[in-house]
């Protein structure tokens, strides 16, 4: 009786009907789209005019590395601040860096390379307060019901953002000069900072900021650290989004173009399909997972869905032609979203509403930062002589134990709605 008033509360109510939803849909878009145009125009400028393509790492390093330190932090802030209002610090923030940045390429004719990275560290330090307020302030905006719509639609932005970033910045630098394309993104973020001010949040949160108000910023970050990991549905939660980036990230993202490359002896066309394989997927599993919006046995449609992303990989690895490939590589990408999105909502859901913030950062703070770990393994294993389509094959192994242990070990999480 419930899940059917559930039903039809949303049936009435479009997230498309919510103007403070729609606002932080575009923020979104406008947050990940200037994160790729940045990302692409700091590695095209190192490689093209600095031709430094050796130091290209420091540079990502110190974007990634602060992005990732400043994630745990926005968590804290997002959990004891008003949300829009540090939304609107990190836009801000980014757009008088961006316009910064365009002064320098404007008036200094070689941009040194410490410029850049000190510049590609602070961007990522506004950056990282954006996504634990945006996460945050979303179950404050839309009703519990909608929060795996809602999420899809947030994800599937983002990815449509990523992809298409690079793609957009290519297009405009042979148009325009750089500091001309700076300007235009810092434009971008300083709408959308001044956007996400006119979001209004549910009223009742009030209260939890006033129990908050008093602690201290490090016991704040102790106590969503002993809450996440008290909790056994969050641990379990923490654990799963630990193991499929470790197993699936340095294998399978690093791993495509040398898989490309050395088993399907493809060229660079192929790898472009493979690669555009992957993004589609991920487009269409987080539009897929947004039309279903399912709201019942999420834990265990997970974990029955990681598993079959474990298969994905194993059969991937044992591909030898391109027309194979593309349609198992689509499959993966699909996959990617439709658990990802279900085990945000969960966190959401089953997260005080005063803690999400906190356990959201700890979440992808914990899974962003074992990226560089997975691609230093997967580097390590290849460099000791190991194929890749070994290397792919022997990750979905213990991707595949851990999901059953996850099964058998953590009963609530196969029983969480």
């Amino acid at each position: 009786m419930e899940h059917a008033q559930a039903v039809e509360r949303e049936k009435n109510t479009s997230l498309l009907k919510s103007m403070s939803f729609v606002i932080l849909w575009i923020a979104t878009v406008i947050s990940s789209l200037s994160l790729s145009m940045f990302m692409f125009i700091q590695t095209w400028y190192v490689v093209d005019e600095l031709k430094m393509e050796a130091s290209l790492g420091i540079v990502m390093i110190c974007l990634t590395v602060a992005r990732m330190l400043s994630m745990i932090i926005g968590g804290v802030l997002a959990d004891k601040s008003k949300q829009t209002r540090i939304m609107f610090i990190s836009d801000s923030s980014r757009a008088i860096l961006l316009l910064g940045l365009a002064i320098a390429f404007l008036f200094i004719m070689e941009v040194p390379i410490w410029v850049l990275a000190i510049n590609a560290a602070f961007f990522g330090v506004f950056g990282g307060l954006f996504e634990p307020s945006r996460d945050s302030i979303l179950p404050k905006i839309v009703q519990t019901e909608q929060l795996t719509r809602a999420n899809s639609l947030i994800q599937g932005a983002i990815q449509v953002a990523l992809f298409s970033g690079p793609l957009l910045a290519g297009l405009l630098i042979s148009m325009v000069s750089y500091h001309i394309l700076l300007i235009f993104i810092s434009l971008l973020l300083g709408i959308a900072g001044l956007g996400v001010l006119f979001i209004r949040i549910n009223q009742g949160s009030s209260q939890e900021k006033i129990q908050n108000d008093g602690m201290s910023f490090i016991k704040q970050l102790k106590e969503g650290f002993v809450y996440t990991w008290e909790k056994p549905l969050l641990r379990a939660l923490f654990t799963i989004t630990v193991i499929t980036n470790l197993f699936i990230s340095g294998p399978l993202m690093m791993g495509l173009p040398i898989f490309v490359e050395s088993v399907l002896k493809g060229d660079s066309l192929d790898f472009s399909f493979v690669q555009g394989g992957f993004t589609f997927g991920m487009i269409a599993g987080s539009i897929i997972i947004g039309i279903i919006n399912i709201n019942r046995n999420r834990g265990a449609y997970a974990l029955y869905l990681i598993a079959l992303q474990g298969v994905g990989m194993l059969l991937f690895s044992q591909v030898k032609v391109i027309e194979i490939a593309i349609p198992i590589i689509i499959l993966i990408g699909m996959l990617n979203p439709a658990i990802n999105i279900p085990l945000i909502s969960m966190v959401q859901t089953y997260t005080d509403k005063n803690k999400v913030g906190r356990v959201m950062s700890l979440i992808r703070t914990g899974s962003l930062g074992l990226i560089p770990l997975s691609y230093a393994i997967t580097s390590f294993f290849l460099g000791i002589g190991i194929k890749i389509n070994v290397i792919m094959a022997w990750s979905s192994i213990p991707l595949l134990v851990s999901v059953t242990i996850l099964f058998i070990g953590f009963p609530i999480m196969r029983k969480a709605e």
